[in-house]
């Protein structure tokens, strides 16, 4: 055992101090102890030793050895120093997390031996500031925490339709008009002076993190074309929106001055982020636009082009060349990849992991940012109370996360090594939906910030170490096992985080009952049940033993940390086995949102159950009460605006009739939302209990 005490030196090798100090700094609040910097010219007893040897592993690969005497982190280059520190301190008490001093702590670190290194080089997060203003300090809160991972790449999301977050000096209504949204006491937003930029950026390299910028290109360009309407092809006046949606308004590729426009952009951009690369966007652009604009047109014919489409490679192989004039590579989600570029890029993989063989094999590197494991803006569970999140997407469970592959199948073994790694992405339009996810400003509320932490933890421990680990050393029952302790660092950070329910260990047929067992899988936390069908309390009964039931749906158990902190709870449903065959729960009724005399709007949430264009089934299912329901009309509403319907005489009751409603959707958007709203009665009373199923027909 090492024991670290007030009289431990921390010595350093040349080009070391940076690290040394920062070592010392994560150390010393918990400890309450100054630690002593020198340079190593004879390793001392009592120290923890920083040196360099080229020779130790790869780029970011490091040696950790722990003794009774001393500790040494050789590392292959100060970015694998870095991450030894970090190994380090997750082999220390938790407390050492703590931003104030513990008392009475015995901080011992066991001998080993570790010798490290990752299995990607690019093992990212991207933080979207352009929906939702983050403040530099929470920034730099993410940063410590990607930097306790060794994730190393933060891609910063500072430009979209509803904001822009960068200031620009020459052009400084990109902020004073860009920045912000809504009017008068409603109006919220924000940008980051070069000055609060460049402070990040010096944050983020000294723990071994890249920051990314995002400026978007053509289309989420919104808020500089309210700004200055003459980038747009029509030149009319715009206004940053205050609800999500996709605009349509497009950079104008046809006149030459939204390029110097452009370029006086990326002049100030590139000066700011000494990163290899600038991401430039380039998904879902719309070409209407292009398509009525004259200068466009033009630009179309001269060039010789087919299609609208055509005009966007044009454009982005323009910035391509802008930027590699700076020494700069690009980066773009995948549409940029397939549509065909002059010179390397780096095509960011979101929706279809195939495309990573089309953007290899044309000589790309490709990093995996999968819709379907590393988007931490959908919820993790479908469980009653799971807050707000995307839904237009399945649920995202940690355990999804960690079973994510990064290499593609039918990749040739030559382009493995440009699969560089992964990428993981939470989008904040969540909060422009409305007002439940805002901040109440006068009391400095930071609700926002509160529900990026719970969406992205313990997420992002399953991300870092799909980058990190090779894969067959990967073992979700360790890892699962290592998460116990983790939640505790969370509490000691000040981080917050989604507590996990309790693990079912087996339910099985006991002489006409159900024992249920479960397993606590936070360490100092514990499980309260119910068994009459209600969702349990912290004062609930504390399970310490099997419990038996006689229906399996009567138990209910959550995890409590303590009487502020608790997880969703462990239940399981009989509910809707036998109405499989109409698809998924789209909601339900019952009296409170019936009349009994005259029509009236049924409200249901769609966002997510919708998810692509085709023809969607609506099913009315009566289940219990006096009277029948009857449906007059559906109609489908896409962000706010009526899109179609289907109007019609149903009923459903002890019989039903023409209780299925049929609705075609066309021009499916990402991140649309979906309301479906049903014109509906009881026949003579409001007696009526039912579930509204939706389903998309093959």
């Amino acid at each position: 055992m090492f024991v670290l005490n007030q009289s431990t030196k921390i010595e350093y090798s040349n080009g070391l101090q940076a690290l040394a100090a920062y070592l010392g700094e994560t150390l010393s609040p918990a400890t309450g102890w100054d630690f002593e910097l020198s340079p190593s010219n004879k390793p001392k007893k009592n120290s923890i030793q920083l040196t360099v040897d080229p020779q130790v592993h790869k780029k970011e690969g490091y040696r950790l050895l722990v003794t009774a005497k001393d500790i040494q982190i050789i590392g292959n280059n100060e970015a694998g120093v870095f991450n030894g520190i970090q190994t380090l301190r997750q082999m220390l008490p938790v407390k050492i997390f703590n931003s104030r001093r513990q008392k009475d702590v015995d901080w011992a670190i066991e001998g080993a031996l570790v010798e490290d290194e990752p299995k990607y080089p690019w093992r990212g997060m991207m933080l979207d500031v352009s929906r939702y203003f983050y403040e530099v300090s929470y920034v730099k809160q993410l940063v410590d925490m990607m930097a306790m991972y060794k994730m190393n790449v933060l891609h910063l999301h500072l430009i979209d339709d509803a904001g822009w977050r960068i200031e620009i000096k020459k052009y400084p209504k990109l902020t004073s008009v860009g920045a912000f949204r809504g009017e008068d006491h409603e109006r919220t937003g924000g940008y980051y002076t070069q000055e609060e930029i460049k402070e990040i950026v010096v944050y983020a390299a000294l723990r071994n993190i890249e920051v990314i910028p995002e400026i978007e290109i053509p289309a989420h360009t919104l808020p500089a074309i309210a700004a200055y309407p003459h980038l747009s092809c029509t030149g009319e006046p715009q206004v940053v929106q205050t609800q999500h949606s996709i605009s349509g308004e497009l950079y104008c590729v046809g006149r030459e001055s939204t390029f110097d426009f452009l370029e006086d952009v990326f002049d100030e951009v590139v000066a700011l982020f000494p990163s290899k690369y600038i991401h430039v966007g380039g998904d879902e652009a719309k070409y209407d636009r292009w398509a009525q604009c004259s200068h466009c047109q033009k630009r179309k014919a001269t060039l010789g082009l087919e299609k609208e489409a055509d005009l966007q490679v044009y454009f982005t192989n323009r910035i391509q060349k802008m930027l590699k004039n700076h020494g700069k590579t690009i980066v773009g989600w995948d549409e940029i990849i397939e549509r065909g570029l002059e010179d390397k890029a780096v095509g960011m993989v979101w929706h279809n992991k195939k495309k990573a063989i089309l953007g290899a094999e044309a000589g790309h590197d490709m990093v995996m940012a999968l819709s379907s494991h590393a988007y931490f803006d959908v919820a993790e569970s479908s469980i009653p109370g799971e807050v707000k999140a995307a839904t237009w997407l399945t649920p995202i469970s940690l355990g999804k996360v960690y079973g994510m592959d990064p290499m593609v199948e039918g990749l040739g073994e030559e382009y493995q090594p440009q699969i560089l790694g992964v990428h993981a992405t939470l989008w904040s339009d969540q909060f422009i939906h409305g007002t439940i996810l805002q901040e109440i400003l006068t009391i400095n509320e930071n609700r926002s910030e509160k529900y990026f932490d719970y969406l992205t933890f313990p997420r992002m421990a399953a991300l870092a170490e799909v980058g990190w680990t090779q894969k067959d050393l990967k073992d979700w029952s360790d890892f699962e096992k290592r998460m116990r302790q983790h939640y505790n660092r969370y509490d000691e950070a000040g981080y917050g985080y989604r507590v996990p329910q309790p693990k079912l260990i087996s339910k099985k047929e006991i002489d006409g009952s159900i024992e249920v067992a479960l397993e606590n899988v936070v360490d100092g936390a514990y499980i309260t049940y119910t068994t009459n069908g209600l969702k349990p309390n912290t004062y609930d009964k504390i399970y310490t033993k099997p419990v038996s039931v006689e229906k399996l749906s009567d138990f209910k158990a959550i995890t409590v940390v303590n009487r502020q902190q608790f997880s969703l709870p462990l239940y399981f449903t009989e509910k809707y086995e036998q109405y499989k065959k109409f698809g998924t729960p789209l909601g339900e009724w019952k009296p409170a949102l019936i009349k009994g005399v005259g029509f009236g709007e049924l409200e249901l949430n769609a966002t997510g159950k919708i998810d692509g264009d085709g023809t969607y089934e609506i099913t009315f299912i009566y289940t219990d009460g006096a009277h029948k329901l009857e449906i007059e009309e559906v109609s489908v509403y896409k962000n706010r605006q009526l899109i179609t319907s289907d109007k019609h005489k149903g009923e459903t009751g002890s019989t039903s009739n023409g209780n299925t409603y049929s609705i075609k959707i066309g021009e499916y958007e990402t991140g649309a939302e979906f309301k479906i709203k049903a014109n509906v009665r009881g026949d003579t009373g409001n007696d009526s209990y039912s579930i509204v199923f939706i389903r998309r027909k093959e």
